[in-house]
């Protein structure tokens, strides 16, 4: 059964601080982020600019939305991975990330 990529190799970095300092700012209560109109873009891990969009749209929290358009501010290829889709046919170990892309694990 094919592995997640993000959960195998983890979060770009550049995101992972992101959400941690939203985190943060929310009082070490993840929920708000992970549920809710983010779940799109943090809980089911879609980085890409429409996603976040989307998310924004619908987002009435000031510390989620912040959270969101911090990371517009990423160009995608810093927040994304175009090798997550390949891992659902292909074994994500085969797919490192990108050279120069830090990834944090667990997220």
């Amino acid at each position: 059964m094919p592995v997640c990529w993000y959960c195998y190799w983890g979060w770009p970095k550049a995101v992972a601080d992101i959400f941690d300092d939203a985190v943060k700012k929310l009082g070490g209560d993840g929920w708000p982020l992970i549920f809710g109109p983010s779940r799109l873009v943090w809980g089911d891990e879609n980085f890409d600019d429409n996603s976040i969009q989307l998310a924004i749209g619908s987002c009435d929290n000031a510390i989620v939305r912040e959270s969101l358009e911090r990371l517009l501010l990423l160009s995608e290829s810093e927040r994304c991975c175009d090798l997550a889709d390949r891992a659902m046919t292909e074994s994500a170990e085969s797919l490192p990330p990108p050279a120069g892309m830090e990834m944090v694990s667990g997220m």
